[in-house]
């Protein structure tokens, strides 16, 4: 089912993205039970913009250090199996205000051709109920 030499991508992986105004990153870590690629605690600088502040605490789950496959249908499968024993506790964070959502990051290698989803990547993102989006280049 997955294509881990995916001859149109160079890279690509997935994450899951938490922003919330109000608990701080070690709080959602403990709260969710799974350790974060990275976070961020509002009110430090940018790590990019050194004039500005974050202005949201924010919680990311990342597999661009864990799978080096070029399908990011095993990136989806890979990250969404560790979400959806725990999506009630990201539907009550979802209620409480946070934001949150799943970027793929897809680069292609020839600028041609596309990532793919089959059904059973639709199927556990639509369980999870969360936004999707690609960030291609």
């Amino acid at each position: 089912m997955y294509n881990d030499n995916y001859e149109t991508c160079s890279r690509t992986y997935v994450t899951l993205q938490i922003y919330c105004d109000e608990i701080e990153p070690k709080k959602l870590t403990e709260f969710l039970g799974l350790a974060p690629s990275e976070t961020q605690t509002k009110g430090e600088k940018h790590k990019l913009f050194k004039n500005k502040k974050i202005k949201y605490n924010g919680w990311f789950l990342s597999t661009k250090a864990e799978l080096d496959s070029k399908d990011c249908r095993r990136h989806i499968d890979f990250l969404a199996d560790q979400l959806l024993p725990i999506k009630s506790k990201l539907k009550t964070l979802i209620d409480e205000g946070s934001r949150i959502d799943i970027s793929c990051y897809w680069e292609s290698s020839s600028g041609h051709g596309g990532p793919t989803l089959s059904n059973q990547q639709l199927a556990k993102l639509t369980e999870l109920g969360l936004d999707f989006w690609f960030d291609i280049y």
